[in-house]
C-alpha cells in the first residue's frame, strides 16, 4: 500500500491518495477517525449559581459540544479533567471562560458562543471532562473522514458534452486522466449526473484499490495525530481479534 499527501490546510484537514488498498480497509481507517479515537468532552456540569433565562441542561448540553484538545498519549480512558466558569453580565459567555482546572487539556476554541447574560445576570459553574468515543456520543467525535474511488473519464462525445455541459472541457479531463488522483469530484460528481439520461456522452472507469481519503479535524487534536490515532486504534482492535480467534 502507497499514501502520498495531495492536499493540506494547516492542522485541519488533508486529502490523501491510498493506493494498493481494498474498500474494507479504507473504510474501517474512516470510521476509526469518526467514531473510535478517544478524547475529551465535558461530560457532567455542576451549576452553582444560574441566574440567566436558560435553563441549566441547555448550558450544559452546549457546554458538551464544545471541543477540548489535548495531546495524544498523554491520556486514557479514566482520565478526567475540570474547567471552572464564572461569568456575570451584561456579557455572552464564551467557551474561551471554561478555565481549564488541569494541565494539558484546553478549549480547541475560544469563541464559540454558549449563553448571552443580561446585567445583574450570573452564571457559575464547574464541568467535568471524561475521555470517551463518538460510538457514545457525538461530542465525543474527533474528525470526519470520507473517501471515493480514483476516477477516470472517458468522453465518447466531445461535440456532446461541450453542449450539455459548457463549463466541462474534454481536454481538461483528458489532462486530469493522467494525473494519479484522477479527474476532480467536480468533474466526476457532473459526468456521473450526466450519464443517467445520457450514457452515449462519456464513460466512468473507477479503479477498485486506489481512493482520494479526506480527513478533517474537530481541533481536539492537529490531523495528523488524528490519523495515527485512527491507525493505532485500528490496530489494536485486530490485535484484540487475533487474540479471541486464537483462544
Amino acid at each position: 500500500m502507497k499514501v502520498e499527501l495531495l492536499s493540506r490546510r494547516g492542522d485541519e484537514a488533508l486529502t490523501l491518495l491510498i493506493k494498493g488498498a481494498k474498500v474494507g480497509f479504507v473504510n474501517a481507517l474512516r470510521r476509526a477517525i469518526t467514531a473510535e479515537v478517544p478524547v475529551f468532552a465535558v461530560d457532567e456540569v455542576q451549576f452553582y449559581e444560574n441566574t440567566s433565562s436558560i435553563w441549566d441542561e441547555y448550558i450544559a448540553h452546549r457546554i458538551g459540544l464544545v471541543p477540548l484538545k489535548a495531546e495524544w498519549g498523554t491520556y486514557n480512558e479514566d482520565s478526567e479533567a475540570r474547567f471552572y466558569l464564572e461569568v456575570e453580565g451584561p456579557a455572552t459567555v464564551y467557551s474561551k471562560d471554561l478555565q481549564p482546572q488541569t494541565p494539558g487539556v484546553s478549549v480547541a476554541d475560544e469563541e464559540i458562543p454558549i449563553v448571552m447574560l443580561r446585567e445583574g445576570q450570573r452564571l457559575r459553574l464547574e464541568a467535568i471532562a471524561r475521555v470517551g468515543t463518538a460510538v457514545e456520543h457525538a461530542k465525543w467525535q474527533a474528525g470526519i473522514a470520507s473517501y471515493r474511488p480514483v476516477v477516470r473519464i472517458d468522453v465518447k462525445d466531445p461535440e456532446k458534452l461541450k453542449e450539455l455541459i459548457p463549463e466541462l472541457d474534454p481536454k481538461e479531463i483528458e489532462a486530469q486522466n493522467e494525473r494519479p488522483e484522477g479527474v476532480d469530484s467536480k468533474v466526476y460528481n457532473l459526468i456521473d449526473d450526466l450519464i443517467v439520461d445520457h450514457p452515449e456522452v462519456a464513460e466512468i472507469r473507477k479503479k477498485d484499490d486506489a481512493f482520494i481519503f479526506r480527513v478533517e479535524s474537530y481541533w481536539n487534536m492537529p490531523v495528523d495525530d488524528l490519523v495515527d490515532a485512527a491507525v493505532e486504534t485500528l490496530v489494536k482492535r485486530l490485535e484484540e481479534f487475533a487474540r479471541k480467534v486464537g483462544e
